[in-house]
C-alpha cells in the first residue's frame, strides 16, 4: 500500500500525471483494437495486393475523309460489358464448397477433411468405411467448375435482363482466367442503347459488372471504295513501341489500302495505366492509376469524292451483278484520283469483329477474288489500248510522217500473215490510213509499221510512260505490271513478240497505269504521279501537332514528243468516240467531247482462248481535259460493247455535276488555282 500513499495525501500533480498515462493507454488500446480487429480484413487484403502491372490502352483511330470532308472511315461509340472476376471470389468459394460437398456425398463420405489419428484407430474396430479426403487433382477440377458455374450464372442473369443470348464457352473462360486474370472478362460488345438502359436500370445488382465505352471503327459507306480505304486486322503486338506492357486490350492494324499504308499516322499513340493485383492475380480497381493518356490518330484527307465513287461503282455494276472489273477517274492535270473502283468488293466492317470461316472462304473465291484490288494491283494485257503508245512511237521515230500518215495505202485483210503465223484482224478489209486504222483498231496496220520500227523503239516509248514501274500512289497494292526492257529480251525475242507487243499482248498493266498513260496524252506529255492523300492533320485543331501536305502535280517524266504528233493521236481518239465507225461510239455523251480508245486482249492457255479482257481508256473534254476515265472488265464481249457504255454513264454523271452551280466551284479544286468540277 506504500505505493498508494502519495495519492491519499492529495498529490494533485501526481494524480494528473496518472490520469494522463491512463488516458494515453486507453487511446493506444483503442487504436490497436481498431487496427487489429476493425480494419484487420482491409490491411490483410492490402498485404497481398502489392504487385503492379501496366496495361496498354489503344488510341482512337483517325478518320479518313473524302475531298469534301465526308467520312469514309470513322469511329462510333460502342458499349462493352465487362465482368471483374475479383468481385466474384466469395461466390467462387461458395460454389466450390457446394460442389465439394456434393462430390463427397455421392461417395458416401461424411468428413471432408484429412484422416486424424483417432479416426484411423477407430477404423480398426469399426466396419464403417473410413473417412476420405479429396485428391488435389479433384480440387483443381472442382475449382475450375465452380468458377465457370458462377460466371455462367451471371451470364444467364444478364441475358434475362437484356433479352440477349450471350454465350461463353468453358474454353474461352478458362483461357482468360489462366492468362489474363487481372483484366476484365468481356461478356458482350456493341451493346445497343436500349440494352445499356435496361442493364443500368436492372442489372447493377449483379456483382462485378461494368460498362466500358470504346470507340469502334466504322465504314459508313459499306463496300464503297473498300479496296482503297482498306480494312483492319486484329494485331496486339506492336513490337516497335518503346514501352513494354504486361497486358494489352484488343487493337488493330491496317490490313490493306489506306488503313495499312498510313497505319502509323491513323493509329495514334497508345496510352498506359497501372493496375494493382494481388498474389492470386486478381485486379483491384482502387489501385488503378493512369500513366499516359492515349493520343488519337490523325485525320486523313483524300482526293476521292463519295458521290463520284458511288456513280462509278454503279456504272461498273451495270455490266453484270457479278462483274469482275475496275474503273479509275483521274484529274489529268493534278494527278488526283477522283474515284477508283474494283468489283467484286467486300465490306470492311465485317473485319472488325472477325470474319467467319464461311465468309473467309467466300472472300478467297478463286474466280471472283473480292479482296483483290483490280484497279491498281491486278495486272492485265492492255490489248488495243496500247496502240496509243505504238502510234506515238511510230510518229516519234518517223516511221509515220506527214507523207504517209494520212495516205490510205495499207491493205487490211482478215488475216495478217507473219511468217507461218496468221493474226486475225477485227477491222474490215480495205485500204486504211492511220486515222481509219486507229478508230477501227486494225491489228495488221499497227503490226506492219511496228515491224519497221523494231523492238527497241517500241519498248522505249512504253518506258517513257513509266510502264513496268509502280505509279507511286502510296498504296501497297501498286503493281509494276510486266513491261520488259530491251536489254533483257534482246537475245530471245523475235518478230512474233514484237507483233504481239504492238497490239498490247505479252505485256501487262494495271488500270491505274493506263489512267496515268491517257492523262499524259490529255495534258500534252506529262507523266504524273497519281495522288490519293492531300493532307494529314491532327484529330482536333486544339491538339497541335504537325500538318503534312501532299502536293499534287507531281511530274514523274515529261515526254519529249512533238506536239503535232500528240495532237494527231488526240484527234484520232476523239474520232473513235464521235465517228459512226469508231469502236468507242457507245461512250458518246451529247455536249461532252470525249476522246477514247477501246481494247480487247485475249487470255490463252497454250493455244486455247480462255478469256477476254476488255478496255476503254479516255479523257474529256477534248479542248479542256478535266477527267481521265479508264474502264476494264474481265470476260467482256469487247471494249466497245462492254466498257464504253460504262464510261458513258460515268461521263453523264460528271456532266450533270458540272451543271450544278453549287458544286461547280468546289467539286474538284485544282491546285493551280483553277476551279473546276
Amino acid at each position: 500500500m506504500f505505493v498508494l500513499d502519495p495519492f491519499r495525501k492529495g498529490d494533485t500533480t501526481l494524480r494528473l500525471l496518472a490520469w494522463g498515462v491512463l488516458i494515453g493507454l486507453l487511446i493506444l488500446a483503442t487504436g490497436l483494437w481498431r487496427v487489429q480487429i476493425v480494419s484487420a480484413s482491409e490491411y490483410k487484403q492490402s498485404l497481398v495486393a502489392q504487385s503492379f502491372r501496366t496495361v496498354r490502352l489503344p488510341a482512337m483511330r483517325g478518320n479518313i475523309l473524302d475531298r469534301n470532308g465526308r467520312a469514309l472511315a470513322e469511329n462510333d461509340p460502342h458499349y462493352r460489358l465487362d465482368l471483374y472476376l475479383d468481385e466474384l471470389r466469395p461466390e467462387f468459394r461458395g460454389s466450390y464448397r457446394q460442389l465439394r460437398e456434393q462430390l463427397l456425398a455421392s461417395r458416401g463420405y461424411t468428413n471432408s477433411g484429412p484422416p486424424t489419428l483417432w479416426s484411423r484407430l477407430a477404423s480398426k474396430f469399426n466396419r464403417k468405411p473410413a473417412t476420405r479426403w479429396i485428391h488435389p487433382n479433384e480440387t483443381i477440377w472442382l475449382e475450375r467448375q465452380a468458377r465457370y458455374s458462377v460466371v455462367s450464372n451471371v451470364i444467364a442473369q444478364v441475358n434475362a435482363h437484356l433479352g440477349t443470348e450471350i454465350e461463353k464457352t468453358e474454353i474461352e473462360f478458362h483461357k482468360h482466367y489462366q492468362e489474363k486474370t487481372a483484366l476484365p472478362f468481356t461478356l458482350a460488345e456493341n451493346l445497343t442503347q436500349g440494352e445499356v438502359a435496361r442493364l443500368i436500370e436492372q442489372g447493377w445488382a449483379l456483382p462485378g459488372l461494368e460498362l466500358e465505352l470504346l470507340p469502334v471503327r466504322r465504314y459508313p459507306n459499306g463496300k464503297l471504295a473498300a479496296h482503297l480505304i482498306g480494312h483492319l486486322r486484329r494485331d496486339d503486338s506492336f513490337d516497335e513501341e518503346e514501352r513494354t506492357f504486361n497486358y494489352r486490350f484488343r487493337d488493330y492494324r491496317g490490313g490493306i489500302g489506306l488503313e495499312a499504308a498510313y497505319d502509323r499516322e491513323l493509329r495514334g499513340r497508345a496510352g498506359a495505366k497501372s493496375i494493382l493485383i494481388n498474389s492470386a492475380g486478381y485486379r483491384h480497381r482502387a489501385g488503378e492509376m493512369m500513366l499516359a493518356e492515349p493520343e488519337p490518330g490523325h485525320k486523313l484527307h483524300t482526293t476521292l469524292d463519295i458521290g463520284l465513287q458511288s456513280a462509278v461503282e454503279r456504272a461498273l455494276a451495270s455490266v453484270d451483278p457479278d462483274v469482275r472489273g475496275a474503273a479509275v477517274v483521274m484529274d489529268p492535270h493534278s494527278g488526283d484520283v477522283l474515284a477508283m473502283a474494283s468489283l467484286p468488293s467486300f465490306d470492311p466492317n465485317q473485319w472488325i469483329n472477325g470474319v467467319t470461316h464461311e465468309e473467309y472462304e467466300e472472300l478467297l473465291d478463286p474466280v471472283f477474288r473480292p479482296m483483290v484490288n483490280r484497279a491498281s494491283y491486278e495486272i492485265y494485257a492492255p490489248g488495243s489500248i496500247f496502240k496509243i503508245v505504238t502510234a506515238l512511237a511510230l510518229m516519234d521515230s518517223g516511221i509515220l510522217h506527214d507523207g504517209n500518215v494520212d495516205e490510205s495505202s495499207f491493205q487490211v485483210r482478215k488475216l495478217y500473215t507473219l511468217g507461218n503465223r496468221n493474226i486475225r484482224d477485227t477491222a474490215e478489209p480495205g485500204l486504211y490510213n492511220f486515222h481509219r486504222a486507229f478508230i477501227r483498231s486494225s491489228n495488221g496496220y499497227f503490226i506492219d509499221y511496228a515491224l519497221k520500227l523494231g523492238l527497241p523503239g517500241l519498248l522505249a516509248m512504253g518506258q517513257e510512260f513509266q510502264l513496268g514501274q509502280r505509279t507511286g500512289i502510296g498504296l501497297r497494292e501498286d503493281s509494276r505490271g510486266v513491261f520488259p526492257s530491251y536489254d533483257k529480251i534482246a537475245a530471245h525475242w523475235n518478230r512474233n513478240n514484237l507483233a504481239d507487243v504492238a497490239i498490247g499482248q505479252q505485256i501487262a498493266v494495271t488500270p491505274l497505269q493506263m489512267a496515268v498513260m491517257v492523262s499524259a496524252v490529255a495534258n500534252g506529255g506529262r507523266v504524273l504521279q497519281p495522288r490519293l492523300v492531300t493532307r494529314i492533320e491532327p484529330a482536333e485543331p486544339w491538339m497541335g501537332g504537325e500538318i503534312k501536305d501532299y502536293p499534287g502535280h507531281q511530274v514523274r517524266r515529261v515526254l519529249t514528243l512533238n506536239p503535232a504528233h500528240v495532237a494527231k493521236v488526240q484527234e484520232a481518239m476523239r474520232a473513235d468516240v464521235a465517228s459512226p465507225d469508231g469502236t468507242g461510239r457507245s461512250a458518246r455523251v451529247a455536249g461532252f467531247d470525249i476522246c477514247g480508245k477501246t481494247g480487247t486482249a485475249e487470255v490463252k492457255q497454250g493455244t486455247r482462248l480462255v478469256d477476254l479482257i476488255t478496255w476503254f481508256v479516255s479523257y474529256a473534254p477534248y479542248d479542256n481535259p478535266r477527267y481521265a476515265v479508264v474502264v476494264m472488265v474481265e470476260s467482256g464481249r469487247s471494249g466497245g460493247l462492254t466498257c464504253a457504255p460504262v464510261a458513258r454513264k460515268i461521263y453523264e454523271y460528271l456532266k450533270e455535276q458540272e451543271s450544278l452551280p453549287t458544286l461547280s466551284s468546289v467539286r474538284f479544286p485544282r491546285e493551280d488555282g483553277v476551279l473546276h468540277p
